[in-house]
C-alpha cells in the first residue's frame, strides 16, 4: 500500500531531513533495528540516545554506532547461550536506564519477542506475567531484585535472569529456578549484526495492559505496527534528523518506545529517557537536553500547570507536544509554555488511531483518522447498525445523543495491529466482528468537519439495578464548587451482584468539604442511585508509571473512605 505523508508548515517541523525516507510504501517495511544498523553506518558517531539519573543529569549515552554494537552482543547471548529462539518471549522488569533500552533493542535482533513488564507491578501479578508470558529469560536491573525474590517461590519458567548492577554490587546466585547473571555477561560475544532474519510480519512485543479488575492480558503486536505508528509520529510531529525527542514515560509502555526511542532511530534524531515525570523540572530538564519533541499522557499537562510558575516555563525548545487528551486550558496551556498541543487518540490493541496536525486547532477533537485505518461509529444498542449522523462543531456547544455511538477500528494494513491476545484464541476471536473490525469500548462522535470527538468510555457500572455512566456522575460532582477533580468508579462488594458507586476526588484550595452535605446536594440533581456510597478525598491521585490515574488504585476501599451507608444519612427515592 502506497501511503500520502502530508506536508507540513515548516514552523512545526525540525530542522534537517529523514535519511530513511517517510515510510509510504508498506511493502519495503523493515524492522526497526534494520534501521539502527544503517544509521550505525551512515552517522554511527551520533548520539542515538541519552539516559539521565532521577536528578535530570545524564547518566549514560550511547551513539548509533555504540547502541547497534552493544545490541547486537545482547541478541547473541540471547540466541548463542541462553538458547532464545525466534518468536520467544523475553522479558524485561527494569528502570529506565540505557540496559533497558538495549535490551529492547537486543531482543528485536534475536527476533525474539519482548515483554516489557510495567515496573510497578509486585507480588501475584508480577508472578502471574512472568508465568503466563512463559519466558526463560528476564532482563532486570539490581533495584528489582526484591520484588522478584518475594515472588522466587511461584516462579515456573525462568531460568536465566540477568541483571543490570554496577560492577562492585554482589548478586544472588539464583532468584526461585533462575540462574543469576550480571550484565556484563553480554560483553564476551560478538558486535557484528546476527544474521538472524526477521521481518514486519514477525511478532515484536507482548505488552501486558494495566487492567482495573482481574490479572492483566498480554496484547500482542508485530514489527509492522511499530512502523506505521512511527511513521505517524515523524508525518504528524515533524520530526526530523536535527530534534530532539525527550520522554519520562516508562520505557515499559509504548509510548516511551515507539514514540521516542523508535521515532528517534526511524527518523535518525536522538532522544532523552528521564526515569521519572517532575512537574517542577520537567521544563528545565526539557532545556537542558534540548528537546525539541515530547509527549505527555494522562494528567501530567494538569500537573504542569498547577506547579508554581517557573524560569524556564518558557525558556526551551519544544517545539510541539503529543497529549492524550489536551489539556482543558489547552490555549493557556500553549500561552504559558510557548509550545503547540498535538492530540491523538490510540490503544494498545490498536495504536494511534486518530491524530491531530499541529496546524488543525480544534479544542476537544482528536482529530483526523490516521492512514492506516478505517472507523465506524454504531449503535451501543446494536452494534451492526451504523451511526451516519453527524453534528456541527460550528453550531453545538456537544454532540446530540444521535450522533454518539461506539468506535469500530479496522486496520488496513495486515499485521499492524493486535496480533492476538497471548494465549487467548477465544479472547482474540471475539476481539474483531465479522468484517475485521475491532470493539473500542469508547463512545466518539463524528462532526461535519471531518474531525472525530471523544465521548467517554462506554461500559457503565449498575447501581441498584440501573445502568449509570460513572462518568456522568463524576461530572456532576465538579459542579460542586469544592470539587476541583473527580472520578467515579464501580467497586463490587463480596456476595453483591450490583455495583456500589465510590467518588474519589481532589479539593479546590482551602475548600471545605461535608461528606453529607455534599451527598444531599448530589442528590438534588441526580437520582439517589447516582449518589456515590463511597467518597475518598486525594491531595492528587495515584498514578501509573505512564501518568494516567490509577484507577485500579482509586478502586481500593482502605483507610480514608468515607461509607454512605455507615452514616446517619438517608436519601429518599420517590415512591
Amino acid at each position: 500500500m502506497k501511503l500520502l505523508f502530508r506536508p507540513r508548515d515548516k514552523k512545526y517541523v525540525g530542522e534537517g531531513n529523514l535519511p530513511f525516507g517517510s515510510f509510504d510504501d508498506t511493502a519495503e517495511w523493515l524492522p526497526i533495528t534494520r534501521y539502527l544498523e544503517k544509521g550505525a553506518e551512515s552517522f554511527g558517531g551520533k548520539t542515538l540516545f541519552t539516559v539521565a539519573d532521577t536528578d535530570g543529569r545524564a547518566a549514560a549515552s550511547c551513539t548509533y554506532a555504540e547502541a547497534n554494537a552493544r545490541a547486537n552482543r545482547i541478541a547473541r547471548g540471547l540466541t548463542e547461550q541462553l538458547g532464545v529462539s525466534k518468536g520467544e518471549t523475553v522479558g524485561i522488569y527494569m528502570l529506565n536506564r540505557a540496559e533497558f533500552v538495549l535490551s529492547i533493542l537486543g531482543i528485536h535482533k534475536a527476533g525474539a519477542v519482548q515483554v516489557p513488564v510495567n515496573k510497578d507491578e509486585k507480588g501475584e501479578r508480577l508472578a502471574y506475567i512472568l508465568n503466563y508470558s512463559e519466558q526463560r529469560v528476564l532482563l532486570t536491573d539490581a533495584e528489582s531484585l526484591e520484588l522478584l525474590a518475594g515472588v522466587a517461590d511461584s516462579l515456573e519458567n525462568l531460568e536465566h535472569i540477568v541483571v543490570a548492577s554496577p560492577p562492585e554490587e554482589k548478586l544472588p546466585e539464583s532468584i526461585g529456578p533462575a540462574k543469576v547473571l550480571p550484565f556484563s555477561f553480554f560483553d564476551g560475544f560478538s558486535d557484528e549484526n546476527p544474521d538472524i532474519s526477521v521481518s514486519v510480519s514477525d511478532a515484536e512485543r507482548c505488552m501486558f495492559t494495566s487492567g482495573t479488575t482481574g490479572m492483566p492480558k498480554g496484547v500482542s503486536r508485530n514489527h509492522s505496527g511499530v512502523i506505521l505508528t512511527v511513521r505517524a509520529y515523524l508525518e504528524h510531529q515533524g520530526v526530523r534528523s536535527g530534534d530532539t525527542l525527550m520522554t519520562v514515560l516508562s520505557l515499559a509502555h509504548a509510548n516511551a518506545q515507539v514514540m521516542c526511542l523508535f521515532a528517534s532511530i526511524a527518523s535518525g534524531a536522538s532522544c532523552w529517557i528521564y526515569p521519572r515525570f517532575s512537574a517542577s523540572n520537567f521544563w528545565k530538564w526539557a532545556a537542558d537536553c534540548g528537546a525539541t519533541i515530547t509527549n505527555m499522557l494522562g494528567s501530567v499537562p494538569e500537573y504542569l500547570w498547577a506547579a508554581e510558575p517557573g524560569e524556564f516555563d518558557g525558556k526551551h525548545s519544544v517545539r510541539t507536544v503529543l497529549a492524550g487528551p489536551a489539556p482543558k486550558n489547552r490555549t493557556e496551556f500553549e500561552e504559558r509554555f510557548s509550545v503547540r498541543v498535538v492530540e491523538g487518540y490510540g490503544s494498545t490493541e490498536m495504536g494511534m488511531v486518530f491524530w491531530q496536525y499541529a496546524e488543525d486547532f480544534r479544542p476537544g477533537s482528536s482529530g483526523f483518522v490516521t492512514a492506516g485505518y478505517h472507523v465506524e461509529i454504531r449503535d451501543p444498542e446494536d452494534t451492526d447498525t451504523v451511526i451516519a449522523a453527524m453534528w456541527d462543531p460550528e453550531v453545538e456547544k456537544s454532540p446530540p445523543p444521535e450522533c454518539v455511538g461506539l468506535l469500530f477500528i479496522r486496520p488496513l494494513i495486515p499485521d499492524t495491529t493486535l496480533n492476538e491476545y497471548f494465549k487467548d484464541p477465544e479472547r482474540t476471536k471475539q476481539a474483531f466482528d465479522g468484517e475485521g473490525f475491532f470493539n473500542s469500548d469508547d463512545l466518539f462522535s463524528k462532526g461535519t468537519d471531518g474531525r472525530y470527538y471523544f465521548g467517554g468510555r462506554y461500559s457503565r457500572i449498575r447501581v441498584s439495578g440501573e445502568n449509570v455512566d460513572p462518568n456522568a456522575v463524576a461530572n456532576t460532582a465538579l459542579l460542586h464548587e469544592a470539587v476541583a477533580q473527580a472520578v467515579a468508579l464501580g467497586v463490587r462488594l463480596p456476595d453483591i451482584s450490583d455495583d456500589e458507586i465510590k467518588l474519589n476526588i481532589v479539593l479546590s484550595p482551602e475548600a471545605e468539604f461535608d461528606y453529607e452535605q455534599f451527598c444531599v446536594w448530589m442528590a438534588e440533581r441526580v437520582p439517589v442511585y447516582m449518589v456515590p456510597r463511597f467518597i475518598q478525598i486525594y491531595g492528587q491521585f495515584p498514578l501509573t508509571s505512564t501518568q494516567k490515574v490509577n484507577l485500579g488504585a482509586l478502586k481500593e476501599l482502605g483507610d480514608g473512605v468515607w461509607d454512605r451507608s455507615k452514616s446517619a444519612l438517608s436519601l429518599k427515592t420517590r415512591k
